[in-house]
């Protein structure tokens, strides 16, 4: 079975049908929250794989995990049908690929070694990213990195860490060494 190319299917049908039915923006957020869901609860995958648990049950489990939508549950009715629970992390990440890209959505992440506000948040995005682009900032704090920060999108990493300044200090201290032995 090719994961990838019939998650990519179902996604792509889900969102011509939310967009049809204009609910593509609630979809976007059901998605959100079920990945969110099925990579935090990891026994929800084993849970729907029991023979024990009827279709319904299914249906209503997967409904209850995330603020469903009426198009979100019409999916989860067909992809339950079709015993294709397994595949739903995949779907939802297909999902949110087109949904980010047909709206001109840039997902970015900024580490820091401290707690910033919105503001700076977007001070950085705007000096990286165009204007035309939409961000959607997750702030993450790991005071590891010490001081400074590490921003990140799909295709793109600068990391402007005082533990990568360190770490460089320190690889070149380590080569100038060994061409003195």
């Amino acid at each position: 079975m090719n994961t990838g190319v019939i998650s990519m299917r179902y996604a792509k049908a889900l969102f011509a049908y939310a967009k049809e039915q204009g609910a593509e923006d609630a979809i976007y957020m059901n998605m959100l929250q079920l990945m969110a869901t099925l990579q935090r609860v990891k026994e929800l995958g084993e849970v729907l794989n029991m023979p024990s648990l009827s279709k319904e049950e299914r249906v209503g489990l997967l409904c209850s995990a995330v603020d469903s939508s009426p198009v979100y549950k019409d999916f989860i009715r067909l992809i339950v049908d079709a015993e294709r629970e397994q595949l739903l992390i995949f779907i939802s990440h297909c999902y949110v690929s087109l949904y980010r890209k047909a709206k001109n959505i840039v997902a970015a992440r900024l580490t820091t070694a401290v707690p910033v506000n919105e503001a700076l948040c977007n001070k950085i995005s705007a000096a990286i990213l165009p204007n035309s682009v939409t961000v959607e900032m997750q702030n993450v704090v790991d005071d590891g990195i010490i001081g400074g920060f590490i921003y990140e999108t799909e295709t793109y990493r600068f990391d402007a860490s005082v533990k990568r300044q360190l770490r460089d200090i320190e690889n070149k201290f380590i080569k100038q060494n060994k061409q003195l032995l």
